[in-house]
């Protein structure tokens, strides 16, 4: 009886300390910082076409990244706040008064398969991210560079073991209040994912207003694939197509795709190099994409990720190559082709 007693009383004591440790607040803060210095071979600046490394022979702040989240019971907020060159140019349709809020979203989570996110978060379209100290490569795509950067609206999301599906509804795209859009129009976003240990791949949708959101409707299909072969090689893959239909003019549909492959092998535990090779083509966007000029786009990127602590220096050097002539050699030399080299610091926090 006495041992009984005891192991009833244990569990009694277990079940009511795991009821109280779950419902105790969970609060967590982090955050990330980056610069770099770029030099152009053609001496101008700007001549890149691609997001946030415009300036040239200039030491640059990118950004200060701010996260907190709160956790109690089912519910979850979290903030991301961002200062900066980069920030700015993210939210680039936002009003000086929101610039600074990159995400804010609330989570419900019904159960441990079912949850439902609203607010503002960035796109799952794609393989890069927007925060410099979670890629790889420094500099980043085309494909990035031209599709959507965030999405403000509601989405669901249902797990179930290495499957999973999102799907949701939000303002035009890039825009955090349909008042600054101009549109109550909505955007439609949807996902189906593959993830394990080693591998994972995406199907990504979202399809609906974007800028000008008045006039301007863009489908895009996104297909995102990652695979790690050993401990010191992985592969990655981002393939991309985007149908921009104007709602007053037929004749100015276009579409533009893009494929990406990214590779990165890690020579020491703190020494890693990674490659990208993309091809952008917007030979039938040049409405939508005025600054491509009807052109192909070849781009080479090899970077260098040195870690120490919390620390990465990324030394990188970039070339790209176009079939027409949208960069130049010199102020008045127009190009086919851009490079440059490039020295950024990281940090996470």
């Amino acid at each position: 009886m006495k041992k009984t007693a005891s192991i009833l009383g244990l569990l009694l004591t277990s079940t009511m300390t795991f009821a109280q440790e779950a419902s105790v607040p969970s609060t967590t803060f982090g955050g990330s910082a980056d610069l770099y210095y770029k030099y152009d071979f053609s001496g101008l600046s700007p001549n890149g076409k691609t997001s946030f490394t415009y300036a040239h022979n200039s030491f640059e702040l990118g950004m200060v990244s701010i996260e907190a989240s709160h956790s109690r019971a089912k519910g979850t907020v979290f903030v991301d706040l961002g200062f900066g060159n980069r920030d700015k140019e993210f939210t680039y349709n936002d009003n000086s008064s929101s610039f600074m809020i990159k995400q804010l979203y609330f989570t419900y989570q019904f159960s441990e398969r079912f949850k439902l996110v609203a607010g503002s978060f960035t796109t799952h379209i794609g393989y890069e991210l927007l925060d410099a100290v979670d890629n790889k490569n420094y500099s980043m795509s085309y494909a990035f560079t031209n599709g959507p950067f965030f999405n403000t609206g509601l989405k669901v999301q249902y797990t179930l073991g290495k499957f999973s599906l999102m799907a949701g509804l939000s303002n035009p795209t890039d825009f955090k209040t349909a008042l600054e859009a101009g549109s109550d129009q909505k955007t439609v976003i949807g996902q189906l994912a593959y993830t394990s240990t080693s591998e994972s791949l995406y199907f990504n949708l979202t399809s609906g207003s974007a800028n000008p959101a008045s006039s301007v409707n863009k489908t895009q299909f996104d297909i995102v694939a990652s695979k790690t072969i050993n401990d010191k090689f992985s592969l990655g893959f981002n393939g991309t197509y985007s149908i921009i239909k104007e709602d007053t003019a037929s004749s100015n549909d276009e579409n533009w795709f893009a494929l990406v492959g990214y590779a990165s092998y890690a020579a020491k535990e703190n020494l890693r190099l990674a490659y990208r090779l993309e091809y952008f083509d917007a030979k039938k966007a040049a409405i939508a994409l005025p600054a491509m000029g009807e052109s192909n786009i070849v781009g080479n990127t090899l970077s260098l990720n040195y870690k120490t602590g919390n620390l990465t220096i990324i030394p990188e050097i970039r070339v790209d190559l176009s079939s027409e002539a949208i960069f130049w050699n010199t102020a008045t030399n127009p190009s086919n082709s851009n490079a440059y080299l490039l020295m950024a610091m990281t940090y996470s926090f």
